[in-house]
């Protein structure tokens, strides 16, 4: 087992590195995907938790071919462009030349139709989740909003939210401050966690790359002070000693205001072990489709395509309090070690497409589709954005309403 997860650490870090030579660029999306997914690999090796299992042999193997047909994926469409780089000195882009002209009455508007959207659903759902959790109501995010048409609308705010913040930082106008707010706060409002991350990692990928470069290393101290603000709030809430023995800690103390460390630990790594005890362990009937579109096709839809298949999903979880599972899960769920491949092999292959083709063409709408397909692939250890309808629908948002930023 360790000579397969030292085989499969040294994979990854060849072709991440060697990615990067080539692109002379971090911010290449086989750079970020295999790197994320190393480090994740290292960290969970510590296996501070008992609920961290050894990886299987067979979990390695499977990861193993996974991860290569990202790279087949991503070198079959580069391969595919090697003509049309003769026509550029470096592969890295230059988003110097990316000219956004945002149209200031859309933006208005926008913010306009995103409040009375907001009210008419709160009017639709009885209420806003913040308002259920406060009062201590049985309701959650899932009750809010109009099926599909959330998903839709909450994706329109994503893409809102990057054309806001680069107008914003242009011309700090007040009103444009206020519109900021705003949107922050629908996501919190309705306590959509996946949003709120997503939009919080877009606009800062926007801004080290298109703003102002952001210098991570004189970050370091607010990121110790918010990781230790993390364990904090969540040992108000659970319990410190309650989460050491969920979470089952291998070690006796824990200091209280270091534990935050500990939190982010069992958030980046519990994935891992989902994976392999749902490839070890678990035996399941496929869904041939049913996992992977659940959060993206409309229910009729589902309901439609997927009415003769009766079981559901299969408890692979190690532990019910640990919920996220990463992006491999469902379509290994729905079509075994292939289908995982496969789906994987797309990924690599679209985030080459897109990759070198804001290289080629540095445009707004480019650099728009490369934000959020960044975003979706360094949140690959988390969740699916990719099939997830309030990430994946801004590309139709991009493409769509393109004549108003560009």
């Amino acid at each position: 087992m360790i000579i397969l997860l030292i085989l499969l650490i040294c994979i990854l870090i060849f072709f991440a590195l060697f990615s990067y030579i080539i692109h002379r660029h971090i911010f290449n999306f086989q750079t970020i995907f295999l790197g994320i997914w190393c480090v994740i690999l290292i960290l969970y090796s510590f296996q501070l938790s008992y609920l961290l299992e050894d990886l299987s042999p067979k979990t390695l193997s499977y990861m193993m071919l996974v991860f290569l047909s990202f790279v087949m994926g991503y070198f079959y469409i580069f391969t595919l462009n090697l003509p049309s780089y003769k026509r550029v000195r470096s592969l890295k882009p230059n988003f110097s030349k990316i000219k956004i002209r945002i149209n200031e009455i859309f933006l208005d508007i926008s913010f306009y139709l995103i409040v009375i959207i907001t009210i008419i659903q709160g009017i639709y759902s009885g209420g806003y989740p913040i308002i259920w959790l406060a009062l201590g109501d049985h309701k959650t995010y899932f009750d809010f909003g109009i099926p599909t048409f959330n998903g839709l609308f909450l994706s329109f705010l994503l893409f809102y939210s990057m054309l806001l913040y680069i107008e914003l930082v242009k011309n700090p106008r007040k009103k444009y401050i206020l519109y900021f707010i705003g949107v922050i706060l629908i996501p919190i409002i309705i306590i959509s966690r996946q949003v709120l991350i997503t939009l919080i990692i877009q606009l800062t990928i926007i801004h080290h790359l298109y703003i102002r470069r952001i210098n991570f290393s004189r970050l370091l101290p607010v990121i110790i002070l918010v990781i230790i603000l993390f364990g904090v709030v969540g040992n108000f809430r659970t319990g410190l000693d309650n989460f050491l023995y969920i979470s089952q800690y291998k070690g006796e103390q824990m200091n209280y205001f270091l534990s935050g460390f500990y939190w982010a630990y069992i958030y980046l790594t519990m994935q891992l072990a989902h994976i392999n005890n749902l490839i070890t362990y678990i035996d399941f009937d496929y869904g041939y489709g049913k996992f992977m579109f659940e959060s993206f096709l409309p229910t009729v839809f589902l309901d439609f395509f997927y009415s003769n298949v009766t079981y559901s999903k299969p408890v692979f979880l190690v532990h019910p309090n640990f919920t996220v599972s990463s992006y491999m899960t469902s379509p290994f769920l729905d079509f075994g070690i292939l289908g995982l491949c496969f789906y994987t092999f797309i990924i690599g292959a679209l985030s080459c497409y897109v990759y070198h083709n804001l290289r080629l063409e540095t445009t707004a709408k480019n650099f728009m589709i490369y934000v959020v397909l960044l975003q979706i692939i360094m949140m690959s250890f988390f969740v699916d954005f990719l099939l997830y309808l309030p990430v994946s629908f801004q590309f139709c948002w991009i493409l769509v309403l393109k004549k108003y930023y560009q």
